[in-house]
């Protein structure tokens, strides 16, 4: 696995987009509970958490370096509605049908094991629950990962179905970036 310094995430995240733009494409409302899978430093996290007032974020991701940057930024900021748990994206540590709304941004190109990453995503998620995903496009750029393992946007959706996800919509940009919205069916 990839080691990833939680500092230079920061920022290299900083200009890209505008976290509350992104959060504003699928959080399904204030009391909503969203897993950010592979939070990082909590780019997302912490925005999330302050749209979710009468929710909760549920941050996920293996390196605790960059739980602990979390967990520090949140509590500079007074924000008490973020979870942090390190755990593998594999094997989350939460109940069936337990969540609102996942997130997983520029994440899934780091790791072979796609499909076992997603059905556990689905498997937290509720009935008619959503999955967000910021990827990197499979174009070459400067940064960002190798283009060999970056998942064109066909690629990601028809992985999405396989899984047994309904692909509700697909944005290009912002670049060097797509986002795609899906769900689980209402009958799980």
């Amino acid at each position: 696995m990839h080691r990833f310094d939680p500092q230079h995430m920061l920022q290299q995240n900083r200009g890209a987009f505008k976290p509350e733009d992104l959060l504003r494409d699928f959080l399904p409302g204030p009391h909503a509970i969203l897993a950010d899978i592979g939070c990082g430093p909590g780019f997302f996290s912490l925005p999330a958490a302050l749209m979710l007032p009468d929710g909760k974020v549920v941050a996920v991701d293996l390196q605790q370096d960059s739980l602990d940057m979390l967990a520090d930024r949140a509590q500079a900021a007074g924000i008490k509605n973020i979870e942090t748990i390190r755990a593998d994206a594999q094997d989350l540590p939460l109940a069936d049908a337990s969540v609102d709304a996942v997130l997983m941004s520029r994440f899934l190109n780091n790791f072979p094991q796609r499909d076992a990453i997603l059905r556990e995503a689905r498997r937290v998620l509720r009935p008619a629950g959503l999955a967000y995903f910021v990827q990197w496009d499979r174009v070459q750029t400067p940064m960002g990962p190798p283009f060999t393992i970056r998942i064109a946007a066909d690629e990601m959706q028809q992985i999405l179905r396989d899984v047994g996800f309904e692909v509700e919509r697909l944005w290009p940009g912002p670049a060097p970036f797509y986002r795609v919205l899906a769900k689980v069916p209402e009958q799980g």
